[in-house]
């Protein structure tokens, strides 16, 4: 167990280095959420051109995003030989994680990494994913830890009315509640980092966990022998501020420009009289110095181009298909559409790799947790992901129904056809294993009619029928 002193310095260290890299975190979060990447303009420029500068941002930042989160979804956890999920798989029913996986696929793609806090609770462990603008943890090597040593997770709570700053600092025995004092209002509108003063009572009492490790499971997007953190986003930053910028002189063309322009040399009128005259079709002046000429007006046709040519440079960038950015997809083919979108089912598929070794990390964690040690030391177990490539219904079906004459149990195969749910797939399984019992049961009926009877067989034969009704 930490002293006081102990847990002062390391919630100190920790709170500084996680300013540190915070304002990174920040800039991947407002540019993807459009607060950043504005085309700068002079001092002098006037309302009309302001507002069009802040419509002028066309985030393609957050499609990249969801085109990867929205094909990230575990349905199981089995182990190779097994037809149905193991019962470690009740835990994570349990902390509603169908739904809120995507509390960890979404800040994991976006800023590369993301954590999950295992906790104990009344039913069993408790999951809470956190981004890394919510928690820190410091490991002695990164590349090769498992676990890490410390990890420090804040948060405002605002039940009294009072913004306060709470955390929790998580060692491989304890959980130490801290409040962390008032937060200064003013000091985070001028950005200035608040320092931290720790009093004696902000100090709760410990809890102890029961992992036997700092119970914090961090998840990589794509993993990296020198950068460690690798996330989708930030590369991109660039070529988002090109596109608003490209896009914001385009509004000003189409808004400015788009209608011819007519100059009149040598001659000013009152405005009344300048209006009128704009709305003539043939001027007449008796002054001949005067003349005048109409300027044709300007085509948008050229930032069109190249805001097409940005757009699937992105996609080329992030590996997704085009018509995830651009949205023209038009009489295209389930083949056509599966080749479109193979560059960016390899990158899922190490996606894949790298999550999955972190859930199966979090869920024998969990098991640990609850006492069943021997889900905690199995080892071959693995999640099951939803299969989200394009391919025409028909063609799956085809294939699964000739793997099964082959031999291949088709229960096996449920997983791979478009669309079917984890509970309908228990569902299905659990009416073919009915059906096959039937089946032996009307073979063994005839045998048993013509021999003596046998009360076994019509005992089974029964259950069976009332089975199936």
């Amino acid at each position: 167990m930490l002293e006081p002193d102990e847990i002062r310095e390391h919630v100190t260290n920790m709170w500084q280095w996680h300013q540190q890299e915070l304002p990174r975190f920040q800039r991947i979060h407002d540019y993807l959420h459009g607060r950043l990447g504005y085309p700068q303009l002079p001092e002098e420029a006037d309302n009309e051109v302001r507002e069009l500068a802040r419509l002028s941002i066309k985030n393609v930042l957050r499609v990249v995003r969801d085109s990867f989160t929205q094909n990230l979804s575990v349905v199981g956890y089995k182990t190779a030989g097994s037809r149905e999920n193991l019962p470690a798989w009740q835990m994570w029913q349990r902390n509603r994680m169908d739904a809120r996986q995507s509390e960890i696929n979404r800040p994991c793609v976006a800023y590369g990494v993301t954590y999950v806090t295992v906790t104990p609770g009344d039913d069993g462990p408790v999951f809470r994913p956190r981004s890394p603008r919510q928690l820190i943890a410091v490991y002695e090597d990164p590349q090769v830890d498992e676990w890490p040593q410390y990890a420090l997770e804040t948060w405002v709570d605002t039940s009294n009315t009072e913004p306060r700053r709470k955390a929790m600092l998580y060692d491989d025995e304890y959980l130490y509640p801290l409040d962390l004092g008032r937060i200064d209002q003013s000091a985070i509108r001028e950005g200035v980092i608040q320092r931290l003063t720790i009093a004696s009572e902000g100090i709760g009492e410990p809890i102890r966990h029961g992992a036997e490790v700092c119970p914090v499971v961090r998840y990589i997007c794509l993993r990296d022998a020198e950068d460690l953190i690798v996330g989708e986003i930030e590369p991109l930053i660039d070529l988002q501020r090109t596109i608003n910028s490209v896009n914001f002189d385009r509004l000003i063309v189409s808004r400015f420009g788009a209608f011819p322009q007519k100059v009149i040399s040598g001659w000013t009128g009152s405005k009344s009289e300048v209006l009128a005259a704009s709305a003539k079709r043939v001027w007449t002046f008796d002054d001949v110095e005067v003349k005048a000429q109409v300027f044709p007006a300007a085509s948008v046709e050229p930032y069109n181009g190249l805001l097409n040519e940005l757009m699937e440079h992105v996609a080329m960038e992030a590996q997704i298909s085009p018509a995830r950015v651009t949205g023209k997809m038009v009489n295209i083919s389930a083949e056509a559409l599966a080749a479109a979108e193979a560059d960016q089912q390899r990158k899922l598929a190490a996606m894949r790799l790298s999550l999955g070794e972190s859930h199966e990390q979090l869920i024998r964690l969990g098991a640990r947790m609850a006492g069943d040690q021997d889900t905690a030391d199995d080892l071959n177990a693995e999640v099951v992901w939803r299969d989200t490539e394009a391919r025409s219904f028909g063609a799956v079906v085809d294939g699964v129904t000739k793997l099964a004459q082959a031999g291949v149990p088709i229960e096996s195969l449920l997983t791979m056809i478009p669309g079917m749910t984890q509970q309908q797939i228990l569902g299905v399984q659990e009416a073919m294993r009915s059906q096959g019992v039937a089946r032996l049961i009307d073979a063994l009926r005839p045998a048993a009619q013509e021999a003596v009877a046998d009360p076994v067989v019509d005992e089974l034969a029964s259950r069976t029928d009332a089975v199936t009704a």
